[in-house]
């Protein structure tokens, strides 16, 4: 096709919210908005909040609740949707970890922490060292003995979700990790107490939730590590597989990323960040996963790192280059048309615009991004109806929430919006997609699976990340724990089957 130069596509409306008030951290009744499966993937053990940003499975009233491995919170901020880890306030949870308000420290402000020892305090937008505004990111302080000491959202395990502006927010905290850096009482049964504050960019409070409190049972001396063996790809089916791999490091490392893939066994794989030209690619994938027959064939486009890889006969599939208006470089687009034994696969491997918070620059682009590259595949799928879809990639949502919307739209065979996958970390009751410990932003959920299920049958949905699988299950596979940071990203799998 011709190249193409799109128009920005136009913001999405918002409704007017308040003005920003206190915060609640939690309302009775209140129902969550996404949707997901109602049992885990692989159910290895029962964990009462799934961190997905949905806060359907919470009992009424409920702020906090606890298991054998995690504390788990829920909160939402009065007013208007606020990109937590890019914000003009601050939003600080203030755990007090074995309600003894003699350890940690006691704040004078605002009254209602008088009584707490908070032992740990988690900040969202934290202030800058030099006091002059608002970092990004999240900060961990551990107190302790009249000391503070900034550590990793690592050495806690903390994450929380969603990573883009929302309503309602829900994280959690690993005991296990927790009390292996010495905070008290979260290896034993107890109460957990803390409460939420928000203060603007001086450190002047603006509001604050309730107390609230957990019961706890005791702490697991194990991690939570899944003891299961990966799901193989169906019997007649596809496996499509989309990973962002850190810049080509590929080239650079090829160990881990071919255990992966060899483990994984892709029929599809949607690249990002991979800027070897289509030839390198192919060469490295049949080197290191040769096919019997036919070699892979890639398909990229002048677009940064996009990249489309098949074990099938494979054409392009949409623009060759797609641009916003008065842009210098092209969205980061590659579609394909795929001649798969189970009929014609249309793949688009995406990656949009990162960075900014919700209504920034950044996220505006991200927008125009998704609604150029719906209007582009929208043009190809009326000249090549072919009703097995599916779009991939990393869409960078640290912003709002539009984007996937946008780029879902109408795709599907049927006219109808495409299907968000239901891709949870395997063995997890989580949705990561991306983790780097020493970054100033908490593992979140960047990438994201579309698919059509007008003309394609969703058989499962997952991200493959090895940090939570046991020794066994990693013998199992032929995987090592460490592949997990080949590259800050983790891939979705998607087996598909046509309908």
């Amino acid at each position: 096709m011709r190249n193409h130069r799109a128009p920005r596509y136009p913001r999405a409306p918002f409704a007017p919210a308040p003005p920003l008030a206190a915060i609640l951290a939690a309302l009775a009744g209140c129902a969550g908005s996404g949707q997901r499966s109602s049992e885990p993937l692989i159910p290895t053990r029962i964990q009462p909040v799934v961190l997905d940003g949905d806060v359907g499975e919470w009992a009424p009233g409920l702020v906090a609740t606890a298991d054998p491995w995690w504390i788990y919170m829920r909160w939402k901020v009065a007013g208007e949707a606020h990109t937590l880890q890019s914000d003009s306030e601050n939003l600080s949870i203030w755990p007090d970890t074995d309600t003894n308000p003699s350890t940690g420290e006691r704040p004078s402000t605002p009254p209602r922490a008088a009584q707490l020892g908070v032992d740990l305090q988690i900040e969202f937008s934290p202030p800058k060292a030099d006091g002059a505004g608002l970092d990004r990111g999240v900060r961990v302080t551990k107190i302790a003995d009249g000391q503070r000491r900034t550590i990793s959202h690592g050495d806690v395990g903390f994450s929380f979700a969603p990573t883009y502006a929302s309503e309602w927010y829900e994280g959690r905290i690993s005991r296990q990790r927790a009390s292996d850096l010495g905070l008290p009482g979260l290896d034993r049964p107890g109460i957990v107490t803390g409460l939420l504050v928000l203060r603007d960019s001086t450190g002047r409070i603006l509001g604050s939730s309730e107390p609230f409190e957990v019961n706890t049972t005791a702490a697991s001396q194990t991690p939570p590590l899944a003891d299961l063996r990966l799901p193989r790809k169906p019997e007649g089916g596809l496996r499509v597989v989309s990973w962002n791999v850190l810049k080509g490091k590929p080239m650079e490392d090829p160990g881990p990323f071919a255990r992966v893939l060899h483990v994984l066994d892709p029929d599809v794989i949607l690249f990002q960040e991979w800027t070897s030209p289509a030839s390198e690619i192919a060469a490295w994938l049949n080197a290191s996963l040769p096919l019997d027959g036919s070699p892979w064939e890639v398909r990229t486009t002048t677009a940064w790192g996009v990249a489309v890889a098949s074990r099938f006969p494979i054409e392009p599939f949409g623009h060759e280059e797609l641009y916003l208006d008065g842009a210098e470089d092209p969205i980061r687009f590659a579609g394909a048309l795929i001649d798969t034994p189970a009929g014609h696969l249309a793949a688009a491997s995406i990656h949009l615009k990162c960075c900014g918070s919700s209504g920034s620059p950044e996220d505006e682009q991200r927008i125009s991004e998704a609604g150029a590259i719906n209007r582009s595949l929208t043009e190809a799928l009326a000249i090549e109806p072919v009703p097995m879809r599916i779009i991939a990639g990393d869409f960078n949502l640290v912003g709002s929430r539009p984007p996937l919307d946008v780029m879902r739209n109408g795709l599907d065979a049927d006219g109808s919006d495409l299907e968000i996958m239901d891709a949870r970390d395997l063995g997890d009751a989580a949705y990561m997609t991306w983790q780097d410990d020493p970054n100033a932003f908490s593992p979140g959920r960047l990438d994201y699976a579309l698919v059509g299920e007008g003309g394609a049958k969703v058989v499962r949905a997952f991200v493959l990340n090895a940090r939570i699988l046991s020794d066994r299950a990693l013998d199992a596979a032929g995987l090592d724990r460490a592949d997990a940071e080949a590259s800050d990203h983790m891939p979705i799998v998607v087996d598909l089957r046509p309908k």
